[in-house]
């Protein structure tokens, strides 16, 4: 909150599931109730896959900001004209777009009858270091508006590294739940779990929230939860092949099997396929990972190759 006052562009960091979203959630629900309230635009970063497509989600949104009256086929009509072939949302994104739609967005910012934060959610760390790196003198110009950028802590390096770093002034981290507070948020949650219940999905969790409600939800079902392994697994992963051997880990982890080609996996640990296919080979290799084929109902061929954490680890 102190960060988006003083207008200080902030990076948060934390692992999946530690609750980034919740909190961006939370932190928009309290600028709309300060003394003197900003307006809050939250977009999914894992929508843009180059830099023109997440300005371009900017500028709509804050269109929508701007104008709410206008009618719906106006506002689709502007977005229309955004996803031409040579548009922010076609194939070819070149600077000449990037800097018009930077100030489009400036544009938009000075229609609003009161400061902004702009709020960019998982977005991956290729395509912020190209928006906050390559165009963070731009951005810096733009006025009334603050910004929030979240990411996964696994790629910290990836997303700080310069000039993107230059960009952030505040650099928070979420850290684990102690057991205390996630034993107290058990009790809210599921009030009908047994004390030894709580220490058995707490210690399962790892203080993780996102695991701890998925551990109370097994033992709510009679399943008994596994002691989550994948941190050690990740730090296995970096110590072999370095930080995006990590994030590959870390995404296996929280979405299970995927193959070498997943573009989501790609988008979020911001490597190239080849790049992504030589690491999964070498932990495999090295018995981190283990590969899965499943066959596919009239599908012909050979099933596709996919990669999960190796169960004797998990």
């Amino acid at each position: 909150m102190r960060a988006v006052a003083n207008s200080a562009p902030t990076l948060l960091l934390g692992e999946r599931g530690s609750g980034r979203t919740t909190l961006l959630n939370r932190v928009a629900w309290l600028l709309e109730r300060e003394s003197e309230p900003r307006d809050t635009v939250l977009v999914p970063g894992e929508l843009a896959q180059d830099p023109a497509q997440l300005l371009g989600v900017l500028v709509a949104r804050l269109q929508r900001l701007a104008d709410p009256g206008r009618s719906r086929a106006g506002w689709i009509e502007d977005l229309r004209a955004l996803s031409m072939p040579d548009g922010p949302f076609g194939n070819v994104a070149q600077p000449a777009i990037l800097m018009e739609l930077i100030d489009l967005l400036g544009e938009r910012l000075a229609e609003l009858e009161r400061p902004v934060c702009l709020m960019v959610d998982g977005i991956a760390p290729a395509v912020a270091h190209r928006v906050f790196g390559s165009l963070r003198n731009e951005l810096w110009t733009l006025q009334g508006a603050s910004w929030v950028v979240a990411g996964d802590s696994a790629a910290e390096r990836l997303y700080l590294e310069p000039p993107a770093d230059a960009f952030f002034e505040r650099i928070l981290r979420l850290g684990p739940f102690t057991d205390a507070d996630a034993a107290k948020l058990l009790r809210a949650h599921a009030p009908d779990l047994s004390a030894a219940q709580i220490r058995q999905a707490v210690a399962a969790a790892g203080g993780n929230p996102r695991r701890l409600l998925r551990a109370a939800g097994d033992l709510q079902a009679g399943i008994s939860p596994a002691r989550a392994a994948a941190d050690g697994l990740a730090d296995e992963a970096a110590a072999l092949a370095g930080p995006l051997a990590r994030s590959v880990v870390v995404y296996l982890a929280a979405y299970g099997p995927a193959a070498a080609s997943d573009a989501a996996m790609l988008r979020d640990i911001g490597a190239s396929r080849q790049r992504a296919s030589q690491l999964m080979h070498k932990l495999e290799s090295a018995g981190l990972l283990e590969t899965i084929e499943q066959s596919q109902p009239g599908r012909r061929g050979r099933p596709p190759r996919r990669f999960a954490l190796n169960a004797v680890h998990e």
